[in-house]
Order: C-alpha cells, then structure tokens, then sequence
C-alpha cells in the first residue's frame, strides 16, 4: 500500500514539475518573440511590425 501511494505522489510531482517547466519555455517563446518585434520597431521607429504580426496572428486564426 505504501509503494501505491508513493508511486502516486512521484506521478503528481512530475506532472507539475512538467507543467511548470512547459509554461517556462512558453513564456521565454513569447517573451523573445515580444523583444524581436519591440527590436523592428525601433530600428524602422514604427509601429509596423507590430500590427503586421498582428494581422498575421489574427489571419492563422
């Protein structure tokens, strides 16, 4: 019985370290997509790319 529960809570460990760690790269996925575009704005000093992504995201939709 106690090597079920053991097994039970090694499963629910990684489960949430695995969550975790998946919303971490996520978020640095983003983050430099973000620094790309802030970069390409102010290197062109508009707002252009940014609503050219935009549009782009919304058309994949």
């Amino acid at each position: 019985m106690v090597e079920i529960t053991s097994y039970i809570l090694i499963g629910i460990t990684c489960f949430c370290f695995g969550l975790i760690v998946s919303i971490q790269i996520a978020h640095i996925n983003y983050c430099r997509k973000l620094v790309q575009l802030v970069r390409r704005s102010v290197s062109t000093k508009t707002i252009a790319p940014v609503l050219a992504e935009y549009e782009a995201m919304k058309a994949k939709k």
